[in-house]
C-alpha cells in the first residue's frame, strides 16, 4: 500500500517536473543545447559520472593528473589531465565559487594548496578533441569562475605567476597559446591577456590596466571568445564580470586580433600558479568551466537556471 502511495507521488512529481521542464526550454529557446562541456569539479568515486577523486598535492594523493572524467555532454575533451613536471594540482571539496545572479556550483574546486609551508605551485591541461582553431572556421566561448588569491602577508611584488592557460602543443611555456594572468616573473603586474602563435605574441592588459591582485581580490566571472576563421584574423576577447543574462557585450576587456589565422589550442587548463614569496599569501582557484557556441551556453539566465533546478528537486531521490 506504502509503494503504491509513493509511486503515485513520483508520478506526480515527474509530470510535474516534465511540464516545467518543457515549459523552460520553451522559455529560454536553446536552453543551452549548444553546450559543449561542462566541468563544475564534480567528486566522488565514479569517473564515468564526471568526477574526480579528492587529492592532496603535498602529499601526492589522486592529483589531477592522470584522471580523466567524462565531462558532457558532448566528447569535448580526448584524455586525462597532464601534469606539468612534478607541479601536481587536485580537486579539493571545498564550496564551489559563487557569483551574483550566477547558478550554484555542482562540485568542489580546483585550487592550489600551500606546499613545503611556503609555496604554491601547480600547472596541468587537458587535451582537446581535434584542438580549435589552425584554419577551421569556428567560434566558441569559454566561461569560468575564477579567484586570483592574494598576497596576504607576503611581499606584494612577488606574487609570481597566476591565471588560466591553453597550450598548443603540450604544457607549459614552451607550448603558450592563451593566457588570462598576472605574473611578477615577466613584470606584468595587471590582469591581462596573450595570445601566442607561431606568427606573433602579443599581451594587452584587461580593463585598460590597473587590476593587481589586490584589486582583482574575490570570485569573477569571465567570458573568453575565441574566434576562428581560415582566411582572415584569429580574434581573442575576454569579457571581465560581464553582466549576467544582458547578452554578450558590445565591447571586450581585452582583445588580441592575430595577423594569420594560425592559433591553435590543443589542451585547456585549470589554474595555474606559482608563488615561491612565503607562507602569508592566499591561492587562487578555478570553478565552473562551460564552453559553448554562444555566449549565452557559457553564461546561463539565472531564471532558468533555478527553474532547471526545480525540475530535478521534483524526482524524489533514489534509496540507497
Amino acid at each position: 500500500m506504502l509503494r503504491a502511495f509513493e509511486q503515485i507521488i513520483f508520478t506526480a512529481r515527474r509530470g510535474t517536473a516534465l511540464f516545467l521542464l518543457g515549459s523552460t526550454l520553451t522559455m529560454s529557446g536553446v536552453a543551452h543545447a549548444d553546450l559543449v562541456a561542462y566541468d563544475p569539479f564534480a567528486y566522488g568515486s565514479d569517473p564515468a559520472q564526471g568526477q574526480y577523486a579528492l587529492g592532496d598535492e603535498d602529499a601526492g594523493t589522486n592529483v589531477m593528473g592522470g584522471q580523466n572524467p567524462s565531462i558532457g555532454p558532448t566528447a569535448f575533451y580526448s584524455g586525462p589531465w597532464i601534469q606539468s613536471g612534478g607541479d601536481a594540482q587536485v580537486v579539493k571539496a571545498l564550496p564551489s565559487l559563487s557569483y551574483p545572479g550566477f547558478p550554484a556550483g555542482q562540485g568542489g574546486i580546483q585550487q592550489e594548496t600551500m606546499q613545503f609551508q611556503c609555496c604554491t605551485f601547480g600547472r596541468s591541461g587537458r587535451p582537446i578533441a581535434g584542438g580549435l582553431g589552425s584554419g577551421n572556421a569556428r567560434t566558441i566561448y569559454e566561461s569560468f569562475l575564477i579567484d586570483f588569491g592574494t598576497q596576504g602577508t607576503d611581499d606584494p611584488a612577488q606574487f609570481g605567476l597566476r591565471g588560466h592557460e591553453l597550450w598548443n602543443g603540450g604544457i607549459g611555456d614552451a607550448f603558450a597559446a592563451v593566457a588570462l594572468f598576472v605574473n611578477h616573473f615577466s613584470g606584468v603586474g595587471a590582469l591581462s591577456l596573450r595570445v601566442a602563435t607561431a606568427s606573433s605574441d602579443t599581451t594587452v592588459p584587461v580593463s585598460g590596466g590597473g587590476l593587481d591582485l589586490n584589486a582583482l581580490a574575490g570570485v569573477h566571472l569571465v567570458v573568453m571568445k575565441y574566434a576562428f576563421h581560415p582566411t582572415d584574423p584569429d580574434v581573442v576577447s575576454v569579457y571581465l564580470d560581464p553582466v549576467v543574462a544582458a547578452g554578450e557585450p558590445v565591447v571586450p576587456q581585452a582583445q588580441i586580433s592575430l595577423p594569420l589565422s594560425d592559433l591553435f589550442i590543443t589542451h585547456q587548463g585549470a589554474f595555474s600558479q606559482f608563488t615561491f614569496s612565503g607562507s602569508g599569501h592566499v591561492p587562487g582557484a578555478i570553478d565552473e568551466i562551460r564552453w559553448g557556441d554562444t555566449f549565452a551556453d557559457v553564461v546561463p539566465e539565472p531564471a532558468t537556471a533555478l527553474m532547471l533546478a526545480v525540475c530535478m528537486s521534483a524526482f524524489p531521490r533514489r534509496r540507497r
